[in-house]
């Protein structure tokens, strides 16, 4: 209900700010972008980009998820990989987007793929560096213990240092959620061929400003329901993992 109150309160600002600054062309009246939003929403080629930009979103968030983990991993349990390959995402996660547009438009010009892959450069040391930091505060006394028994290799991995490691992933993975959407639509908008980012940028050319608020709503919105989504999720898992 607090969030429906900051919304209205947002609302109004918004159309206050409207009436003073009164030109459509710096920021249109939420009644303006509120009409073009409702047109988008009923037009086909809108959802043609909310689907494009949703699977270049989730093959993205697949390989930063798999790659993260098994790099992060590799560092966690070998100190010596941990100081090589750590200067490499430090400098990835240091790197402007623009700058992996120019390398990314060289070798695979405009298209899906160049999306994904700068996505993936941008957000996979987030959760390279949060697996990396599981491993290592993994319970030294459970591995001890585990050596001292016995216990497979596949166990130890498995239910100990996998243990440690979730909690690090899933919040890994609620700060990637956070970015996710941001660096897709920039990345159509820069070197895409369908997507929201690209509709965008179609708008912005046409000067329809009203367009580009609203399909920036669709962003918010997509935005904001996968963060819930995947806040949703973990809640579930750390109860199930309690109860377990």
């Amino acid at each position: 209900m607090k969030f429906a109150y900051g919304l209205v309160l947002f609302l109004i600002i918004w159309y206050f700010l409207a009436l003073v600054i009164n030109s459509s062309l710096i920021l249109p009246t939420p009644l303006e972008v509120g009409r073009i939003f409702i047109t988008l929403i009923f037009s086909k080629s809108i959802w043609n980009s909310i689907y494009s930009t949703l699977l270049k979103g989730f093959i993205a968030l697949f390989f930063t998820l798999l790659l993260g983990f098994i790099f992060g991993f590799v560092m966690g349990i070998c100190e010596k990989c941990f100081e090589l390959l750590r200067p490499i995402f430090t400098i990835s996660q240091s790197v402007p987007i623009i700058s992996w547009l120019v390398l990314v438009i060289f070798i695979w010009g405009i298209g899906i793929t160049g999306p994904i892959i700068i996505t993936v450069l941008s957000l996979i040391p987030n959760v390279t560096f949060s697996v990396a930091h599981g491993v290592r505060n993994t319970d030294k006394k459970l591995l001890e213990m585990a050596q001292i028994y016995n216990v497979s290799k596949k166990k130890i991995i498995k239910d100990i240092y996998f243990g440690s490691v979730i909690p690090f992933l899933l919040s890994a993975l609620e700060v990637v959620s956070g970015n996710l959407w941001k660096v897709i639509i920039v990345s159509e908008y820069l070197a895409g061929k369908e997507g929201i980012g690209v509709q965008i940028s179609w708008a912005r050319q046409y000067v329809n400003i009203p367009k580009v608020y609203a399909l920036t709503i669709i962003a918010v919105i997509l935005g904001i329901s996968t963060e819930r989504a995947i806040k949703f999720l973990t809640k579930k898992v750390i109860l199930y993992d309690i109860k377990d």
